[in-house]
């Protein structure tokens, strides 16, 4: 068994500067935010900072692929490997395999790509489906032909990496192996395909954003002083610092989280106690925005 290396240093090199960019940034929408009271620009870079993070956390999920990407090569089977994600391919179902150079038609790729990461799926004219794994562009990869599905790869001594191929394939395998792919465990949760799941919780969390948005636009036009509470007669009784009335939307952003989580964990063993929880998080959201609606009416 023989693991070949790819070669990732400068998919790293621009990987890691674009992260950097990413955070410089992030650290300006914070300070500039942090510096101007709440309106909806303020919310608007807010909003950004968060998808921003959401981006990070993407990015450096594709950087560690790239640090932990490699092939293994036996008699049996070539496994590619790139960080979670693993594509087992025995090595009797090898039919062809080509350089990039050798391809007369057009390569569609589709996927993460930057100078030294190429990592997505697309089409070959003439080959069909095609994976990509590799730090190269199609043009410079190794293409392994199996039916029905091509792999594009990128072996740091690519001579060396097909001498040690063609030997394999003409040694035959010792024992036979099943075409395998696997990645990242919580990809594979059932949650991803439960539409009513998916939908209570992306309604409550749209609420909530909007109800941020809503009160971040109306900010500096409300009074200092907001009626929070109201007696039976309907004149308010309790008056709070406008700043306050954020805490409705956060109040609604906690049970979210709480709700989310706990729906998360029971969802497994207690369906239908996770779609009451979600539920009733989307419940209390619109709540909120009766109350909210309420209160930006009487002033």
């Amino acid at each position: 068994m023989t693991k070949w290396l790819t070669d990732p240093q400068n998919g790293l090199r621009v990987g890691v500067a674009l992260l950097v960019a990413v955070l410089l940034v992030d650290a300006s929408l914070i300070t500039w935010a942090a510096s101007h009271p709440p309106n909806i620009w303020t919310f608007v870079a807010a909003f950004l900072f968060l998808c921003s993070l959401l981006f990070v956390g993407v990015l450096t999920y594709w950087l560690n692929g790239l640090v932990q990407s490699g092939y293994i090569l036996d008699r049996n089977s070539l496994t590619i490997i790139w960080g979670p994600n693993e594509q087992v391919i025995p090595t009797p179902q090898i039919e062809r395999v080509l350089l990039g150079e050798e391809i007369e038609g057009h390569i569609h790729f589709r996927g993460v790509r930057w100078p030294g990461h190429w990592r997505g799926y697309g089409q070959i004219e003439g080959l069909g489906p095609t994976l990509f794994y590799a730090t190269v562009p199609p043009r410079q990869q190794i293409f392994i032909v199996t039916p029905g599905l091509t792999y594009g790869i990128s072996p740091e001594e690519p001579q060396a990496f097909l001498q040690t191929l063609r030997s394999r394939i003409e040694m035959g395998p010792t024992q036979l192996v099943e075409a395998a792919s696997s990645g990242p465990a919580f990809l594979q949760w059932d949650f991803w395909r439960d539409r009513l799941g998916l939908a209570l919780l992306a309604g409550a969390l749209t609420a909530v954003v909007a109800l941020f948005a809503l009160l971040s636009a109306r900010f500096p036009a409300l009074p200092r002083s907001l009626p929070l509470h109201f007696d039976a007669k309907g004149a308010p009784d309790v008056l709070a610092p406008q700043g306050q009335i954020f805490f409705l939307p956060l109040i609604g952003l906690l049970v979210l989280l709480a709700n989310g989580i706990l729906g998360g964990l029971l969802y497994r063993r207690e369906r239908l106690l996770a779609y009451l929880l979600w539920s009733g998080a989307a419940v209390i959201q619109i709540l909120l925005w009766v109350a909210v609606m309420g209160i930006l009416a009487t002033v």
